[in-house]
């Protein structure tokens, strides 16, 4: 056996949203689980604490020694003063950014490295060999591959949907959209104006051309955007440009997928990718065991209110019986841009007697007081900021899980054979509401809620909502009947087949087992 000091080591660099820093916890715990590796995670302060605990999860006291080849590195990226939204999140990626490269390069010089939140001093450990980056940093591998001693691979991880990556990245001639990218430079020079507010208003600008990814149906173009999502703006042409440089860039790609959930895009995006003479690896899902008691504890430490949330839900399946309960979360960057929409849908829930978890994690999530007043009072709801969602879904008084389908939650939900109710809001949230809908059959997708170029006709169904809060509560009112009754039955009888088939690509000589095997022999 080598020792320590000539292990191969890979340096993860990532963004602060929780659905893609999830599975990248669960990735650097496998990994070191299974071969002798070292694994430098750069985070930011903000999410610092919570990936200690979230990898802390995967290790048991026996494997204390497994856990010490993970290093936690907290880097500076704190912006000061007062920024709106878009302004606050580009500051912090420049200095992330630059904090990134600065401290890859002490590790490609062998010297030590600070945490910014701990101030511990991590030893020196060999030169990486193998740079994992997140699809929505791309644009730090050119900085990361100028450096003078760099000669380690570099691979994207994206925790989003291939389906997607393939309409909106993959080349003209495989049937993508890559030819945005000239579309972009091109306006830029002729117009004078920012890149990335020309990428931002061309990838934003949503028509009736018909599209379609590999294993879908057609659909409009504008069906990507089902709500207006006011948040993205101001930021979101930079990421269209990393996501460019990572697909472009990198030596390879990781995905969070498994295969059985998207096989016709995985397998295109392996076809694709194999004409560059790179390799996909899909080794998903990516979520830790609840089979021991510091998985569940980890996750528990991370919600204040968990104590509370796990006594509301056993006391809910004495009182209502399994798969009673409906859990709300549309994860911790998003939240409905119209909240008249969201309050009526919970008046239907609370009509119908159906208890409810919401968590509203989102720093848009911010709930009036009348609200709050009208769940306390209905003694059916609870509400808090944060859960323990893994633990959640896998609790039997979960019934369905109103999602705005980020990949993440989604691949969380059908892992633990719980059906949907999508609530969709941009990008592969709607391509993971269709794929939940049409092609597995274990969902059904909320169609009045939307907002926008979300009002606009569906291909597929050949409808075109209403979008009025009527029409919210009566399409609210008709799908909760089916969720609850035979329709729903046979919906959960779809996800236990697909958690099913989830698990056995999961296990020794599954599809994911192998690809995560073959990423491993890689590096």
């Amino acid at each position: 056996m080598a020792s320590n000091n000539q292990y191969p080591h890979l340096v993860i660099a990532n963004v602060e949203l929780w659905g893609h820093v999830r599975p990248v916890c669960a990735f650097a715990a496998k990994l070191v689980l299974t071969r002798d590796v070292h694994i430098t995670m750069l985070a930011t302060p903000a999410v610092y604490g919570r990936i200690v605990k979230e990898v802390g999860r995967s290790f048991s006291p026996k494997d204390a020694d497994r856990l010490n080849l993970i290093r936690i590195v907290a880097l500076d990226n704190i912006v000061e003063g007062e920024y709106s939204f878009a302004e606050k999140t580009g500051a912090e990626f420049v200095r992330y950014t630059a904090a990134v490269v600065d401290t890859y390069q002490h590790l490609l010089d062998e010297k030590p490295i600070t945490c910014f939140a701990t101030k511990t001093e991590f030893p020196v450990v060999p030169s990486p060999t193998t740079v994992v980056v997140d699809f929505l940093i791309g644009s730090m591998i050119d900085a990361l591959r100028s450096l003078p001693k760099h000669k380690a691979k570099i691979v994207g991880f994206f925790s989003a949907m291939p389906s997607f990556l393939h309409l909106m990245f993959a080349p003209v001639e495989r049937g993508g959209r890559a030819d945005l990218k000239q579309r972009i430079m091109q306006e830029t020079e002729s117009s004078k104006r920012p890149l990335f507010d020309v990428a931002e208003e061309l990838c934003y600008t949503f028509t009736d051309e018909i599209v379609q990814m590999p294993g879908f149906p057609k659909m409009y173009h504008w069906e990507l955007a089902p709500q207006a999502s006011v948040w993205l703006k101001g930021f979101i042409g930079s990421v269209v440009m990393s996501i460019f440089d990572a697909v472009e860039k990198s030596d390879g790609m990781l995905i969070t997928s498994p295969e059985v959930y998207e096989p016709a895009a995985i397998a295109d995006m392996r076809e694709w990718f194999a004409e560059t003479g790179r390799d996909v690896w899909a080794i998903g899902p990516l979520i830790p065991s609840l089979n021991s008691k510091e998985s569940v504890k980890g996750e528990q430490a991370q919600s204040k209110d968990s104590s509370e949330i796990m006594k509301f839900m056993d006391e809910t399946l004495v009182k209502h019986g399994k798969h009673s309960m409906l859990f709300i979360s549309f994860g911790s960057a998003i939240w409905p841009p119209e909240f008249e929409k969201f309050d009526a849908f919970v008046d239907v829930v609370i009509e119908n007697r159906i208890p409810f978890l919401l968590s509203h994690g989102s720093p848009f999530a911010q709930l009036p007081e009348p609200f709050k007043a009208k769940v306390q009072e209905s003694a059916s709801g609870f509400l808090t900021p944060w859960s323990p969602q893994q633990t959640v879904l896998n609790h039997p008084v979960v019934g369905w899980f109103v999602s705005h389908c980020g990949h993440n939650s989604t691949l969380e939900a059908v892992s633990c054979g719980v059906p949907l109710i999508c609530w969709p809001f941009t990008n592969d949230q709607a391509a993971n509401a269709i794929n939940l809908t049409d092609n597995h059959g274990v969902a059904y997708e909320l169609i009045e809620v939307r907002t926008g170029d979300g009002l606009k006709p569906i291909f597929r169904t050949g409808k075109t909502p209403v979008g009025t809060v009527d029409a919210i509560r009566a399409e609210a009112r008709e799908v909760l009947a089916k969720a609850y009754g035979e329709d729903g039955a046979r919906k959960r009888a779809n996800a236990k087949q697909l958690q099913d088939k989830i698990q056995r690509a999961a296990s020794d000589g599954g599809s994911d087992h192998v690809d995560m095997r073959r990423f491993l022999d890689s590096i």
